[in-house]
């Protein structure tokens, strides 16, 4: 996957939709660097510990309802926020929502170590959720200015290989301090990974990642017409709602199957281990699998993919088919993040690029509402099996919309 163009952002003539780098910024690889250490800190804490938030709140004796709701209900927030963090990176930069995202994140893990009734944890989890957005959009923004139009999926495969390390050893060491000491201690595990994520989020030296005036903070609203209305973006969005879908059934419902039928936490831990490790061996191969099957065909396959594994969960009750459907649950996660991410950097202009990510974070927070508690009222009507069962369908039904409007995004295979 090596690529004899150099990283550092080229520059575009006049007309181009990508303008020059600030001058200002560290150099794009030191940049990308520290981008992807960042991430690397950042979703191991978040692995290390919200994982384990459903079977906190089930050995409480909750029920699949009210943990799709707790999940739910905590989305409402950051959706009413996701766009005008994007607008934020937009005008301020990276780094400044970096420091603040860290810090939220740190007073959530706090917030979820020291309080653990039903409204406190819901509180947490939203604190967390927010500076998830936050830092998603400013490093997604990262990779996409400090990339050219021939690096920018190597970037992006790269960036998404670095947190999935972090979903690899997140959930194997919250799965041990959880089974040996306890959810508390895995709660508190998160907040300690905050004080080098906040080392690294100050070295990141960035001011905004495009020299164009943008709409900023206040304003970021008045482009989203302008946004929505380019080729494309639409489908791009719709497959991210789609697979945050999935995702969401992924990380909620499915450690409640996995304690169903009798796996402990440490076990618990290796299975969403296994799903991380699959998201990286496919990444690494983004590159040529694009290039063999297509911007879009590697998308539908994804889902199909998903569908595939969430049709199988509910008849894998031994640890070793477990391992197999998780496998099959992070090779299609695996695919659509980066390239997703990538085509709509392709898409948008550069001074929009925060705005836009904002628009995916929102329509992802849509799909992290609606979707818990659907799968929520499915789980407790018939079972947590239900919910999978569900979820194939909607991932199928997905697919067959997409190979529609193939024609609406991306490129064809090369040959």
């Amino acid at each position: 996957m090596a690529d004899s163009t150099p990283d550092a952002a080229a520059r575009y003539t006049t007309g181009s939709r990508v303008a020059p780098t600030n001058g200002t910024d560290a150099h794009p690889r030191l940049l990308l660097a520290l981008n992807n250490l960042l991430q690397l800190l950042t979703n191991c804490a978040w692995y290390v510990g919200t994982p384990f938030i459903p079977l906190y709140l089930a050995s409480h004796g909750a029920s699949a309802g009210a943990v799709g709701a707790v999940a739910g209900l905590s989305g409402i927030v950051p959706l009413a926020m996701a766009l005008h963090v994007g607008g934020l990176v937009d005008e301020r930069g990276p780094t400044v929502v970096f420091i603040g995202s860290v810090a939220l994140f740190g007073l959530g893990a706090a917030m979820l170590t020291g309080f653990h009734r039903i409204l406190e944890v819901t509180t947490a989890y939203t604190l967390l959720t927010i500076a998830n957005i936050g830092l998603a959009v400013a490093s997604q923004a990262i990779v996409a200015n400090a990339s050219t139009p021939v690096t920018r999926m190597r970037n992006y495969g790269l960036y998404a290989v670095s947190y999935s390390a972090g979903a690899v050893i997140g959930p194997v060491i919250g799965g041990f301090l959880a089974a040996r000491l306890g959810y508390t201690a895995a709660f508190f595990a998160m907040a300690l990974l905050m004080l080098p994520s906040l080392v690294v989020a100050s070295m990141v030296r960035v001011a905004r990642v495009s020299d164009h005036r943008s709409v900023g903070f206040r304003g970021v609203h008045t482009v989203v017409g302008t946004i929505l209305g380019e080729r494309g973006v639409g489908a791009i969005l719709f497959v991210s709602g789609i697979m945050n879908c999935a995702q969401a059934l992924q990380s909620i419902f499915y450690p409640l199957y996995l304690l169903k039928v009798g796996l402990s936490p440490t076990l618990i831990g290796f299975a969403i281990a296994a799903i991380s490790v699959a998201s990286m061996a496919v990444r690494v191969l983004l590159a040529s699998t694009v290039a063999q099957f297509g911007q879009t065909g590697a998308l539908v396959g994804a889902m199909v993919l998903s569908g595939v594994a969430f049709a199988l969960t509910p008849v894998a009750r031994q640890f070793g088919p477990i391992l197999g459907v998780s496998a099959l649950m992070g090779a299609s996660l695996g695919l659509t993040q980066p390239l997703s991410m990538s085509l709509l950097a392709e898409l948008v202009a550069q001074q929009f690029w925060g705005a836009a990510f904002g628009i995916r974070q929102s329509v992802q927070r849509v799909a992290s509402i609606v979707s818990p508690l659907v799968f929520g009222v499915a789980s407790t009507a018939r079972g947590v099996e239900a919910a999978f069962y569900l979820g194939a369908l909607v991932l199928f039904g997905a697919a067959a919309i997409m190979t529609r409007v193939s024609g609406a995004v991306g490129r064809r295979p090369a040959g």
